[in-house]
């Protein structure tokens, strides 16, 4: 996970929303009317315009899990306060992310683990990916586990039990990936990183500055990483 700076919205699809809490049909739907507040949501709110720029500030990321999104039906715009806990905030572009479908779309006779928001639905969380304090905690071990650091017992169990980012820990002891294999890919990850290290090493160039500036390219390019 990263912390996401939201960028701001177009003038003309700012003025969108505003007409939208400005309608009367808006203002006569009840806190508590969910099936009314997401039909707004679905048909009148431009939830593509919205996702684009979502897409385009988190630099085609998931913002949970960090695989790569695209401007389609694989994606979709998430409420980080559940639609049905908040009507305002169901239209607030500032509660808006841009995530994966969590596996849903996964097909094989593997099993379904879904992840992120998939398994996440309706839930609220501590955990905020536009809290730069909390997700500078974020870390990863070798076998690709996001753990917290210092520890913080409310980010872990919404990482492990709300979004279920580190699969389902079993019985035995082992490990059951998600559909969309988020542990093998971060240990992928982490074994092309050690792979990177030690190349710039053989080179003597490992050193605090250059993997300082490797890191600043990666986090500021266009299109991040998953």
């Amino acid at each position: 996970m990263l912390y996401i700076k939201k960028e701001g919205l177009k003038d003309d699809i700012n003025r969108k929303i505003i007409e939208i809490r400005k309608s009367q049909e808006w203002k006569e739907i009840k806190e508590d009317d969910i099936k009314a507040i997401r039909r707004v949501f679905d048909t009148g709110f431009p939830k593509n315009e919205v996702k684009e720029i979502l897409l385009h500030e988190q630099r085609g990321i998931c913002a949970y899990c960090m695989r790569r999104i695209h401007l389609d039906n694989h994606s979709r715009v998430e409420h980080l306060v559940p639609l049905s806990k908040n009507k305002e905030k169901a239209i607030d572009y500032n509660n808006l992310l841009g995530v994966c479908d969590g596996g849903e779309k996964v097909t094989g006779d593997s099993g379904h683990v879904l992840c992120c928001d998939a398994h996440k639905k309706e839930t609220e969380m501590e955990l905020s990916p536009f809290n730069k304090v909390q997700m500078d905690k974020i870390a990863y071990d070798k076998d690709g586990k996001i753990y917290t650091e210092p520890r913080d017992v409310d980010m872990e169990r919404d990482i492990n039990d709300v979004l279920l980012l580190n699969g389902i820990q079993k019985k035995d002891g082992t490990v059951r990936d998600t559909s969309t294999e988020l542990l093998k890919g971060r240990r992928d990850t982490y074994i092309r990183a050690k792979k990177m290290m030690n190349a710039l090493n053989v080179k003597g160039k490992c050193t605090s500055s250059v993997i300082k500036k490797l890191m600043e390219e990666l986090y500021n390019s266009d299109e991040r990483e998953e």
